[in-house]
């Protein structure tokens, strides 16, 4: 019986392992997505804390910024959806890269430019929240 309980902590340990990543890869889906219906709502004062201060965005067309230079355009464009799809989390201590796609349309001054693209982000956790200090468009498709 000795031999048989090391075993069965070990199993126990394993098990609460995996139940902790999969929580945490399902709050970090549900993140991801609430921080673009953030973006949606133009809510700026609430994406301040969920963007790192080193926060690094790579669009597709090639342009990057910080979080200072994205939080502005937040501010000013109308994005009347950001949705994503296909999203998958990889966790690291500390650190989970999620790749995913994404639908958006975006209001522009004569129409409505609809696209989609493929991204990944990294997430920091720092303290005891998660946040985006990286998103890179890897590939973009426009509907008009």
């Amino acid at each position: 019986m000795r031999n048989v309980f090391p075993l069965i902590v070990f199993f126990i340990l394993i098990n609460t392992l995996t139940v902790s990543a999969q929580r945490d890869s399902l709050d970090l889906v549900e993140l991801n997505q609430r921080i673009d219906d953030l973006v949606v709502k133009q809510d700026v004062k609430s994406l301040e804390d969920l963007y790192a201060d080193d926060f690094v965005f790579s669009h597709g067309s090639g342009k990057v910024e910080g979080k200072e230079s994205w939080l502005k355009t937040v501010g000013r464009a109308v994005y009347p959806s950001r949705q994503h799809d296909s999203v998958k989390v990889e966790l690291h201590p500390g650190v989970a890269v999620v790749k995913g796609k994404m639908d958006i349309r975006r209001n522009d001054k004569d129409k409505v430019a609809i696209y989609h693209l493929r991204y990944i982000r990294v997430y920091a956790l720092r303290g005891k929240q998660w946040q985006m200090i990286s998103h890179s468009t890897t590939e973009e498709k426009h509907d008009n």
